[in-house]
């Protein structure tokens, strides 16, 4: 089979030149096209799986084949069945194809030459076993603590149940108005331990903890100091449907 299967075909041309052929001649003859295509060679003569390609009987398809021969359309020699406009079509898209194989090189080339200076100014570094120099380590430090300077990092650290990230930084913002990061961050790890082992659906998210001031709990969280968030619905009460619905609508 072809490695570029498309064709141009042209409709206007088609039609014009099997106006005067029967119906069988015409699916015969746009079959055996496309075989010849698909192989970009001459067809073997096997009459007679030919013919079942083409979908009809063998005296049908030979009468098909005797009738292009006369109108010019595909010639019969030793070498098999061929048609002069598929040579030159298959010739065509063979030559495009060489060209964008030689445009795909040639634009592989270029990449690969631009990135050989960024290649070999790196090389120097990878095989460098020396550390880095102190003043980088400084700065290094420098934007790691201003990253974490409110304590979220440490705080997300402790977390049992790690969704909506940004969720929970906003709501670790406005807690920072009611607590020290210390004491949020002293509460995330009591609640850490008191739901470890269990199912994270029943665990709360970050952000719903927050904003509960849960880090005031004391001990484990219990059913009076959990939302509906935190419970499966068999464990709500009718105050957490009127929260749900609340939020609901």
């Amino acid at each position: 089979m072809s490695d570029t299967p498309y064709i141009p075909f042209y409709t206007s041309d088609f039609l014009a030149g099997t106006s005067g052929m029967t119906a069988a001649s015409k699916g015969v003859y746009i079959t055996l096209l496309c075989l010849i295509y698909e192989a970009e060679a001459p067809l073997p003569q096997s009459w007679d799986t030919l013919a079942r390609r083409c979908g009809c009987t063998l005296p049908a398809f030979k009468k098909a084949v005797e009738a292009l021969q006369d109108d010019g359309k595909i010639s019969v020699t030793g070498a098999g069945i061929w048609s002069d406009k598929c040579q030159k079509h298959i010739a065509q898209r063979r030559e495009r194809q060489s060209s964008a194989k030689a445009a795909a090189k040639k634009r592989w080339e270029k990449i690969q030459e631009n990135q050989r200076p960024t290649d070999k100014a790196a090389l120097p570094t990878q095989c460098q076993p020396e550390p880095e120099p102190e003043p980088d380590k400084k700065e290094d430090t420098k934007v790691s603590s201003k990253k974490d300077e409110n304590g979220f990092d440490a705080f997300w650290s402790e977390v049992p149940r790690k969704v909506a990230k940004g969720n929970a930084r906003k709501a670790y913002r406005s807690a920072l108005k009611k607590a020290d990061a210390q004491s949020i961050l002293d509460g995330m790890k009591r609640y850490a331990a008191s739901v470890k082992g269990k199912d994270p659906k029943y665990i709360a998210h970050p952000a719903t903890w927050l904003n509960g001031e849960r880090w005031a709990d004391e001990g484990d969280a219990t059913a009076d100091n959990r939302t509906w968030r935190d419970k499966p619905e068999s464990e709500w009460t009718h105050k957490d449907r009127q929260e749900w619905l609340k939020c609901t609508l």
